[in-house]
């Protein structure tokens, strides 16, 4: 795209903005979710249906092993291209200061994955042993964590999400569960093994990677030059505080996901293969289930910072209380979905083998869907001064969890796991409500 369509694009999106823009670009984010959601319910009946409770279970550990580590090493740069981006990209003058943010973004990026690979090296040889993983496949895990570690799009994600191209993001998402479909079909009638579809995952990952970087550059291709690569000192000058922010956003990511990545390792190591399979089979339904809470998030997040840049506080109040009011009736309406439809789900798509995962599923959707009621907070403490606080919430709550988590592992395994999840997310909400509310109240 040339930089007049580009910019002209930018204009015509300024005409839309708070609630609508959040669900026009939920909608986009939707679309390819949603399609995506329906086809992983494919791929994944032919993964669990193959490979059974522990064979998906050993399945379910490598990928949540890389997911971990990932989580722990990358720099969420999204988060900071649209924080500080917000106030470049609708300004034609300040196009080399967005170019220059984003080429520090991309060498962050860069030095989270180097670092991520060296990690992956000792953690999946300590793992190995817990899991009862023999060479081939600690060697399988540790390929695909760096293949994975090394597929990174968390900066093109932030450009196409703050020029407002959900549009395009959405045909980047749809890529994965597109080749995870073929891939799995192709390996289903050829030869089902775990180490195939551990092919067909890490090939996904790497399509999409290009897919991400593609589009950003079709779009933004102005900011997307090797001379910003060098700008990392005009850059920090440009944008007041983002070294904080980068930490913060970084630290707080960190500690938010571990309820959601490392409860599976955690109970792969004290529950074994086949309580990891059932727990991680519940947690991807549930997620399918609830897909829109994540999008409505990363909507809002960007929405948040677009609106506090560019019309003030009050504008983002008003925000601030339409959107919770739609999320509380959004997450109240998913949890009875999934009440209703979970049980002939989970039977339909892999068997009577994997129905005691239904109270997991139940734990975990409640969970998500208490998220999504919350989804306006985390965003709108990042897009002002309380990053700060947002990290040290996250902290709490991790230790909180932590503690929940091993209570409920030592009592009820598995499901006690679940839980833990769901009392915290009350916790979660609880404890941003309140911050955030403050927030605005003293802004």
């Amino acid at each position: 795209m040339t930089g007049e369509s580009a910019s002209q694009y930018r204009d015509g999106q300024k005409q839309v903005t708070g609630i609508r823009r959040i669900l026009i670009n939920t909608g986009w984010l939707l679309g390819g979710k949603g399609f995506g959601g329906i086809l992983s319910l494919f791929y994944l009946a032919i993964l669990t249906r193959t490979l059974g409770v522990a064979g998906f279970g050993q399945f379910a550990l490598i990928t949540g092993t890389a997911q971990a580590i990932a989580l722990i090493v990358t720099f969420q740069t999204w988060q900071v291209v649209i924080r500080f981006g917000a106030a470049h990209v609708q300004e034609n003058g300040t196009r080399d200061a967005f170019g220059r943010l984003v080429g520090l973004c991309t060498l962050l990026d860069i030095a989270g994955a180097l670092a991520g690979c060296v990690l992956a090296w000792f953690t999946v040889g300590w793992l190995a042993p817990f899991f009862g993983w023999d060479a081939e496949l600690s060697e399988s895990a540790l390929i695909f964590a760096i293949i994975m570690l090394l597929c990174i799009k968390s900066t093109p994600t932030g450009i196409l999400r703050v020029e407002n191209r959900f549009d395009l993001a959405t045909y980047a998402e749809a890529i994965i569960p597109i080749t995870r479909l073929i891939g799995t079909l192709i390996v289903w009638f050829t030869n089902p093994t775990l180490f195939n579809f551990l092919i067909v995952w890490a090939i996904s990952e790497i399509l999409n990677a290009v897919g991400y970087w593609g589009l950003a550059l079709w779009q933004s291709r102005d900011i997307l030059l090797p001379k910003y690569l060098g700008g990392a000192r005009p850059c920090i000058r440009e944008n007041e505080g983002i070294g904080e922010f980068i930490l913060v956003s970084n630290l707080g990511s960190t500690l938010a996901g571990i309820s959601q990545n490392t409860a599976l390792l955690v109970v792969g190591y004290f529950v074994g293969p086949a309580g990891a399979g059932l727990f991680r089979l519940a947690s991807q339904l549930s997620v399918a289930m609830t897909k829109i809470s994540t999008l409505l998030s990363r909507a809002i997040f960007a929405e948040v910072n677009l609106i506090r840049a560019h019309e003030g506080t009050e504008a983002m109040r008003k925000l601030f209380r339409k959107a919770n009011r739609m999320l509380f009736i959004t997450g109240g309406t998913v949890i009875v979905i999934v009440l209703l439809l979970g049980k002939p789900a989970l039977f339909l798509m892999s068997g009577p083998d994997f129905l005691p995962a239904y109270p997991l599923l139940i734990l975990l959707a409640a969970a998500a869907s208490i998220d999504l009621a919350g989804a306006i907070y985390e965003p709108t403490l990042l897009s002002g001064s309380g990053a700060r606080t947002a990290l040290i919430l996250q902290a709490v709550i991790a230790v909180i969890f932590v503690a929940l988590l091993f209570l409920g592992l030592h009592f009820h395994g598995a499901l006690g796991a679940a839980a833990a999840m769901a009392v915290t997310a009350v916790i979660r909400l609880i404890f941003f409500g309140s911050a955030a509310r403050r927030n605005l109240s003293n802004s």
